[in-house]
């Protein structure tokens, strides 16, 4: 997941529904302390694998599921359409474009926990 307004809510609103054994990545710039605490929380419950950087450089929202596909989410995953309608796009003719820039931004962010 790609958000800089991740928080709390978005770990138990999305992360169970991850399929079990999956690794997660989640890359977000914005209410760290609050992701922080819920994400090392799940992982323990759960014995997810579970990677989070941070970047001041992000401003649109992902989700990228195996390094095979791409969704652009209009809203931050953390309302989840609760304010207002929106949608969820997959990328595809960008795709490779779109994952390149993003696993940059991945390398280049600041690990913030790894379990």
């Amino acid at each position: 997941f790609v958000d800089p307004y991740l928080e709390a809510e978005f770990v138990s609103r999305y992360l169970p529904h991850v399929r079990s054994g999956a690794a997660i990545r989640l890359l977000a710039g914005k209410a760290l302390p609050q992701l922080m605490s819920a994400v090392e929380q799940f992982a323990r419950q759960s014995m997810a694998k579970i990677e989070v950087r941070s970047s001041v450089k992000l401003h649109d929202r992902f989700v990228f599921i195996d390094g095979s596909s791409c969704y652009q989410s209009g809203a931050s995953f953390k309302d989840g359409a609760r304010n207002s309608s929106t949608t969820l796009t997959q990328i595809t003719d960008a795709f490779v474009a779109v994952q390149g820039t993003y696993e940059a931004l991945w390398g280049s962010g600041k690990v913030e926990l790894k379990t």
